[in-house]
């Protein structure tokens, strides 16, 4: 232990390590951002892994990111711009016709696994986990 004179700096000195401690322990209690897991769905963002019930999906790069990308908000619409952006960054302009023929092979690859991609119009995607078919 050591001293400090000016009472004023120890006492903040003291509170810091405190706050540090509390946040340190609050983000080993939150689940981590970079993994999605619902009990069947997992995602595991970092690592490029998908599985559902158990099962390991293989996607290629581009649609791993897609499909990254919409589970991170699954139910909720991602704009097409939003995915183009997370999948192929700002070198490229957005192209719809590309983004679809990669959604369309999405769709394909998770029928088995009762996973939809919802196209809305002008807008974006978004992915449906249907959980009333979901068995462990």
């Amino acid at each position: 232990m050591f001293l400090v004179r000016f009472e004023g700096l120890e006492i903040n000195f003291i509170m810091s390590l405190t706050e540090t401690s509390l946040a340190d322990r609050k983000d080993q209690n939150q689940p981590s951002e970079d993994v999605f897991d619902d009990g069947f769905l997992r995602v595991e963002h970092r690592n490029y892994y998908v599985a559902c019930g158990g099962h390991s999906i293989k996607l290629p790069r581009t649609e791993f990111l897609i499909f990254s990308r919409l589970a991170r908000s699954p139910e909720r619409i991602v704009p097409a711009e939003e995915l183009w952006e997370h999948a192929w960054g700002n070198e490229k302009p957005l192209n719809t016709e590309s983004l679809h023929v990669y959604i369309y092979r999405l769709r394909t690859k998770l029928v088995p696994y009762n996973l939809r991609i919802d196209t809305m119009v002008n807008v974006g995607y978004r992915l449906l986990l249907d959980r009333s078919q979901q068995t462990s």
